[in-house]
């Protein structure tokens, strides 16, 4: 059973920073952020649509310039929020990316910096938002997607399979509860459940033939 790091292991560090994600490389087989634009068009790593619950200051990240979110403190650790850029340069290579779109128009831009960071680590882009995941199979045949799905959504994986998915992600009662990770492993899509608080529900999801946990904070499975 592989374990990703959600946000960088939220429960115990300061979620979606460098600092966050350095320390998660080490106790995790993949990390996780979350990727939005803010106001000057960079891509920066924060989940919320505003600041408001993580740092020090207030707004939208839409609204917000990135001098300004550098210049935030995340849970008051004196980081700053960082660029999707950045983040990418501070993972160690053996350990796989995962890059959570949060909002549409992200897709070219994401590849584009994926390009140019030229990573011999596997990343894996996901999201709820099909239309995101369909341009970049459009774009890059190659890249690996991965359909998050959302309770509305009643055909996940036929929905992935149309999308050219390599990846299914679904809650962890939805894995347990329902037959999606049969199917899902029927059509060969790696299985992902979201979010694991205790090493049991791993190994009990891993005997339901769930590929990788995505977990709070480090799990000893």
């Amino acid at each position: 059973m592989r374990c990703i790091a959600h946000r960088g292991f939220a429960a115990v560090a300061p979620e979606n920073t460098i600092g966050a994600v350095r320390a998660a490389a080490d106790r995790a087989d993949a990390v996780e952020f979350d990727v939005r634009r803010c106001g000057t068009g960079e891509l920066v790593v924060v989940h919320d649509e505003t600041i408001d619950r993580v740092t020090d200051g207030t707004g939208t990240v839409a609204a917000l310039s990135l001098a300004a979110l550098a210049d935030r403190s995340v849970h008051g650790t004196g980081e700053g929020i960082p660029t999707l850029a950045a983040m990418l340069a501070v993972v160690p290579p053996t350990v796989e990316v995962h890059i959570e779109l949060k909002e549409r128009g992200l897709a070219a831009d994401v590849l584009a910096i994926l390009d140019r960071a030229d990573l011999p680590n596997r990343v894996v882009v996901t999201s709820f938002l099909a239309g995101e995941l369909r341009t970049i199979r459009e774009r890059d045949s190659n890249q690996p997607i991965g359909l998050l799905a959302s309770h509305r959504l009643e055909t996940p994986v036929t929905t992935a399979i149309e999308l050219d998915c390599a990846v299914l992600g679904a809650n962890r009662v939805r894995c347990l509860a329902t037959g999606i990770v049969s199917r899902a492993t029927a059509v060969d899509l790696e299985v992902h459940a979201w979010t694991v608080e205790r090493a049991a529900t791993a190994r009990l999801l891993e005997r339901r033939g769930v590929d990788y946990v995505s977990a709070d904070r480090p799990l000893d499975v």
